[in-house]
């Protein structure tokens, strides 16, 4: 089965410097040191130079505070920075615009009643993050008629029934159902989803460069098979069909789902995160975008596993303090850095400086140097999934009260 139906034009990887550029660069420089310190112009782009700095950005930096200023996520302009000073974090925020943590047992569900919906906690014109925890099948038949629609099982088991076919779920499995696919949810035990709406299509990313099977080959996306749905008889069938946050209810005699067959490049399909071979590098901490697996005009999804870590040592392990200008970053963060369950919600919104400060970087580096004392490998412990959003998502009021919920308790601790 062909899955190329669903991947949009490739954007992370750029193409090929041309020769004749290198070879200008190279003529007016002596050497290869002296290119490296020149201002050059590389694929058109002009790159530039002032003050001190490492001779390749992110090796060799060791305590020279690097900063990193990017656009349109890691694909456009950048620039990195040294400072005098190692980074730390502000002291206070004031206003509207801050990093902030929802733990997932403290935000509630429309869905938790049967006959509901999923909570919205994010969205933007273009894309809305729901958050779904729901135990009991969905009494009626359910059809998103303005967006695509993407779930993550963060917890729980069962099955999405759709039209085509059903679909069998557990934990780290991305079910994507198309705009104007019907389905109804059955769950084995309770589910707990984060749910992404796009209006524009979602597709697989094409890492272009890496070839046709990598992250993962096509053939382990499960594609469903026309089945007949023996559900008990009902004098009417409710389908529900969602447009912006209304719903319209259309009542059937007969159970809608009863197809023979079907045959097309439009349909539901699901991916586990275990199948997902992350690209990665000994010698080099790569962008987070080279772990997109889904992506639509507006966002890319991107998956965090534990993987081995960088082992060159002259190269930075950590990520940079970055400063993404374009991108908002949503992460469902299932494990923190240290391996322990986190089970939150994480909102960096675009333009703020977020990552390792200078204290977490030194205990870090001093970690590093044991380790590699022992001869003993270092793994990245980190899994979650991030929705990378190219415009800014603003938070919904459920959110928000689940952070409040969260410094109430904390205060409260703190008084004990």
């Amino acid at each position: 089965v062909l899955i190329s139906a669903f991947a949009p034009t490739a954007r992370y990887w750029a193409s090929p410097t041309p020769s004749s550029t290198l070879n200008d660069i190279a003529h007016a420089n002596s050497s290869i040191e002296d290119i490296t310190d020149a201002n050059s112009i590389i694929n058109g782009k002009s790159h530039a130079k002032s003050g001190e700095t490492p001779r390749q950005a992110r090796v060799d930096v060791h305590d020279m505070n690097e900063e990193h200023l990017s656009r349109q996520g890691f694909a456009g302009p950048v620039s990195m920075i040294y400072r005098k000073n190692r980074p730390v974090d502000p002291v206070r925020v004031e206003g509207a615009i801050a990093i902030r943590a929802a733990a997932l047992d403290l935000l509630s569900t429309g869905d938790s009643d049967a006959d509901g919906l999923p909570t919205k906690v994010f969205y933007n014109e273009n894309v809305e993050v729901f958050l779904s925890r729901r135990s009991d099948p969905m009494p009626y038949l359910f059809r998103n008629i303005d967006a695509d629609s993407l779930l993550f099982v963060h917890e729980g088991k069962g099955t999405f029934a759709t039209e085509f076919g059903p679909i069998p779920y557990e934990p780290n499995d991305f079910v994507l159902i198309p705009k104007g696919i019907s389905y109804r949810q059955l769950p084995d035990s309770q589910t707990v989803a984060m749910v992404v709406e796009s209006r524009q299509p979602i597709g697989f990313t094409e890492h272009a460069q890496v070839g046709r099977h990598a992250p993962f080959d096509s053939s382990v996306v499960y594609i469903p098979e026309v089945d007949d749905y023996d559900w008990p008889h009902q004098e009417e069938w409710e389908l529900r069909l969602k447009h912006g946050d209304e719903t319209t209810s259309c009542f059937y005699e007969a159970l809608p789902f009863d197809l023979v067959g079907w045959k097309g490049d439009l349909f539901p399909c699901k991916l586990n995160v275990r199948d997902i071979r992350a690209i990665t590098s000994e010698r080099a901490h790569l962008a987070p975008s080279s772990w997109s697996v889904f992506e639509a005009e507006t966002f890319m999804c991107v998956v965090f596993q534990s993987m081995k870590a960088v082992t060159d040592p002259d190269a930075e392990e950590l990520p940079s303090r970055h400063r993404n200008i374009d991108s908002e970053e949503l992460v469902l963060m299932k494990t923190g850095p240290d391996g322990k369950p986190a089970n939150v919600l994480l909102h960096m919104p675009q333009g703020l400086t977020h990552g390792p400060n200078g204290v977490m970087r030194e205990m870090f580096q001093a970690y590093r140097k044991a380790m590699a004392e022992k001869g003993e490998q270092i793994m990245r412990m980190l899994e979650g999934v991030s929705i990378d959003s190219y415009h800014r998502l603003h938070p919904t009021e459920a959110y928000l009260q689940a952070i409040e919920a969260m410094s109430s308790k904390k205060t409260k601790g703190a008084g004990k």
